[in-house]
């Protein structure tokens, strides 16, 4: 599973938030787990998924794509 980055940062740019700080105080997580995740270095988890949903009121799948396994173990 992966996180639409264009689809995240306009929304978050809908919303006023500019910046990486801005959208993890949205969320309720840390600037670097919000960093790691945009930049690919981390896939998004439950916690973060849920967040996302909630904060900015959108589907699953307006964020959020599921990927083959075995693209996500080579990243």
């Amino acid at each position: 599973m992966r996180i639409r980055v264009d689809a995240l940062d306009k929304i978050a740019n809908g919303a006023g938030l500019t910046s990486r700080y801005a959208i993890a105080k949205r969320l309720g997580v840390s600037q670097s787990t919000v960093g790691r995740v945009l930049d690919g270095e981390q896939l998004p988890g439950n916690p973060f998924i849920a967040a996302t949903l909630t904060a900015f009121d959108v589907s699953f799948d307006e964020v959020f794509e599921v990927g083959e396994v075995a693209d996500e173990v080579a990243a």
